[in-house]
């Protein structure tokens, strides 16, 4: 009975979590892989399930953004490629080494910085600037994503979506789709990480991983649906709320701070977060995309 409640709560897990990452670009990996730990699930062992269980959730999501038009291969491409080696690399950082969070709190930090930039962009209808689509930043991106995905389980969307959403010029639900489709990438290269790195020692949990990706591939075509039917403006200020709320959630926890504190910073920034819903009014012109 206890397992069959834990895999069913795997399966809500990866549906709540694919619903979030696949209309918003991010959350899949932090939702789930704050799941595995709490069940008390060693960090290695966590992240190369969550990995595995986003090859198939993600495959899904990719194809119906695809199918809905949401991506912008050239973007893709150069996010997924670089994800790829970053996943990889991140795998064996992870199972060889015991610490690799101190940089945590000043990525953090950088994070939210980003995310409150988003916010108020969007929140002034400023949505994306119009011209050809700039891809400069997305190798160094990836590269960076991939590695902490692998790492924590849970970096590529907040770290993939604000820089690109920032830098590309292109339309928040085609970042969305463009994000998703590459952690396909990441997450492949990450899981044969970890199976070169530790091909004896390191478990992969694979009910839960059955679970959290059937929860995440019910939910994957819907994600898609919903990200095209969000306005620009709405969407693109939810998704710098997020990368904030998910980034602010990493630098508390390297403070010994009591929780009406934790409370109250996380109920001013719900506040803000309806305000700016109410705001922008109007979507944001097609830019013209061309390849940079």
């Amino acid at each position: 009975m206890l397992i069959a409640t834990t895999i069913l709560s795997a399966v809500a897990a990866g549906f709540v979590a694919q619903l979030v990452d696949g209309s918003l670009g991010m959350g899949f990996g932090t939702i789930t892989m704050t799941f595995l730990l709490g069940l008390g699930i060693a960090p290695a062992v966590a992240s190369a399930s969550v990995n595995v269980a986003t090859i198939a959730t993600g495959t899904v999501s990719a194809v119906a953004h695809t199918r809905l038009r949401n991506v912008h291969w050239p973007t893709t491409l150069r996010l997924g490629i670089p994800g790829a080696v970053g996943g990889f690399a991140g795998a064996w950082a992870l199972v060889s080494l015991t610490r690799l969070d101190a940089a945590t709190p000043v990525t953090s930090a950088i994070l939210i910085a980003l995310g409150a930039v988003i916010v108020w962009r969007f929140a002034k209808g400023r949505a994306t600037a119009t011209g050809p689509v700039r891809s400069g930043f997305a190798v160094p991106t990836g590269l960076v994503g991939g590695f902490l995905a692998a790492v924590g389980g849970g970096g590529w969307g907040p770290v993939t979506m604000p820089i690109t959403l920032a830098t590309s010029r292109l339309e928040p639900y085609k970042v969305v789709g463009s994000v998703s489709t590459a952690q396909v990438f990441a997450s492949t290269a990450a899981v044969v990480g970890f199976w070169f790195a530790a091909p004896e020692t390191l478990t992969v949990l694979w009910p839960l991983v059955a679970g959290m990706a059937v929860g995440g591939m019910a939910a994957a075509p819907l994600a898609a649906w919903l990200t095209r039917r969000i306005p620009t403006a709405k969407l693109g200020s939810t998704i710098g709320m997020l990368v904030v709320a998910l980034n602010l959630r990493t630098l508390l926890g390297g403070f010994d701070l009591p929780w009406p504190a934790v409370t109250a910073l996380y109920l001013a920034l719900a506040a803000v977060w309806a305000l700016v819903l109410v705001g922008p009014r109007r979507r944001a012109p097609e830019p013209v995309e061309a390849e940079a």
